[in-house]
């Protein structure tokens, strides 16, 4: 009987470690809550976000990325890159320069978005992952968001 218990946590222990591993250096599965990425993603919507563009710095403008948000920490804002280090970005007469190591940040939904044109520019390391696609609901399956 104890063999068999040993075996089990033992096996429990790997698949964790395992999964961890996946979650935090491959990929993970987000669900989006809030109306600033809408139309491209709406709340309750599942989304896989790839885990390995952060290290390999691989985050292009047009990308949408879930990052830690830069006003509360123990948050994940989701938002689309706008311009990445050393590019300009401009509303009305206002315009900022990105700078190096940073990201520019804006939701979809201008009218309803808190993004970079009010928290700034984000830390590159702030950066969770890049949306790979959305998953749920499935009649809007979408490999490239």
């Amino acid at each position: 009987m104890f063999k068999k218990i040993r075996s089990f946590v033992f096996k429990s222990f790997q698949y964790f470690c395992v999964a961890h591993c996946i979650t935090e250096h491959v990929a993970d599965i987000f669900l989006c809550s809030g109306d600033s990425m809408q139309p491209s993603i709406h709340s309750g919507d599942l989304v896989i976000i790839q885990r390995s563009s952060k290290m390999f710095n691989n985050v292009d403008k047009g990308d949408v990325v879930v990052v830690k948000s830069p006003e509360e920490y123990n948050k994940f804002i989701m938002k689309r890159v706008k311009a990445v280090d050393g590019q300009m970005v401009r509303r009305g007469i206002n315009y900022q320069v990105v700078p190096r190591g940073s990201v520019w940040l804006e939701g979809d939904n201008h009218t309803n978005s808190t993004d970079s044109w009010e928290f700034g520019p984000v830390p590159k390391g702030l950066i969770h992952g890049r949306v790979i696609c959305r998953i749920w609901p499935l009649s809007h399956f979408t490999m490239k968001i």
